[in-house]
């Protein structure tokens, strides 16, 4: 065999070194899994919403929170375990993201699902606040409680409610820059295109944007539209890796292997 021959036939892939039938539906079947995972997350956070608004529910930081909170407290648990449900899944959503986008772009993949990872975690924490509620709630309506006390109640409250809010900003800042890291990589992968790339980047700018805000005044209400961002970012990545997964032939490791 002649030297030219024998560097043709190096230069082709070995066969092993190809993804297997089994490999590739197992990657589809991720993608329709991580899809679904982000459309139901956003679903539940919009459902969140919804009780709130059905109930009447008043302000988390508001002092109704801890005063009525016996006839509110049904609604609140409701919310909390829907907000909690949604968290979950778009982290779940996120980890299958990076899986799709680590052979475009390792660094921003890698990266945005770290710190989106680290974000959504925090927040996770923050969505159980009627857990330290309910007790001060208790002490505050029962009949022994005298009422020179009713004013450390509602100081103790406030300071409680202080710590969810802090891990709420900084949960609603890293999620953010999460989402443009993996806008980043998403440059670089044709599956996902450049449209949802730069709607990605631009979602996680105004979630940043919104969340240094909050920061800065935490009595404005702009970590909702850092929420807000997040949700639609979920909603529109989350359909495009569904559809991904359905896509016959569609080889999502092939830049990879």
């Amino acid at each position: 065999m002649s030297t030219e021959s024998r560097l043709d036939v190096s230069a082709k892939p070995a066969a092993s070194d190809r993804p297997s039938p089994s490999a590739l539906s197992a990657d589809r079947q991720l993608s329709r899994w991580g899809g679904m995972a982000g459309l139901a997350g956003g679903i539940l956070l919009v459902g969140s919403a919804a009780v709130v608004g059905a109930m009447g529910l008043p302000d988390a930081s508001d002092v109704e929170t801890l005063t009525d909170f016996a006839d509110i407290e049904a609604g609140r648990i409701a919310e909390h375990f829907l907000y909690l449900g949604a968290l979950m899944l778009f982290a779940l959503h996120v980890l299958v993201l990076q899986r799709l986008l680590r052979a475009a772009h390792l660094p921003a993949a890698l990266f945005g699902t770290a710190v989106a990872e680290f974000g959504l975690l925090i927040m996770a924490a923050s969505s159980m606040l009627h857990v330290s509620t309910s007790p001060l709630a208790d002490l505050y309506s029962a009949s022994d409680t005298p009422p020179e006390d009713l004013p450390a109640i509602e100081y103790a409250w406030h300071g409680a409610q202080s710590v969810f809010d802090t891990m709420l900003a900084t949960g609603v800042l890293l999620v953010p820059i999460g989402i443009v890291l993996l806008g980043v990589a998403m440059r670089s992968a044709p599956e996902f295109g450049p449209r949802l790339a730069w709607a990605a980047i631009t979602l996680g700018a105004v979630g940043i944007v919104g969340a240094v805000i909050a920061i800065v005044d935490p009595g404005s209400a702009f970590s909702a539209v850092s929420v807000l961002a997040i949700v639609v970012f979920q909603l529109i990545a989350g359909w495009r890796t569904f559809t991904l997964g359905n896509e016959r032939g569609n080889d999502l490791t092939e830049s990879e292997s």
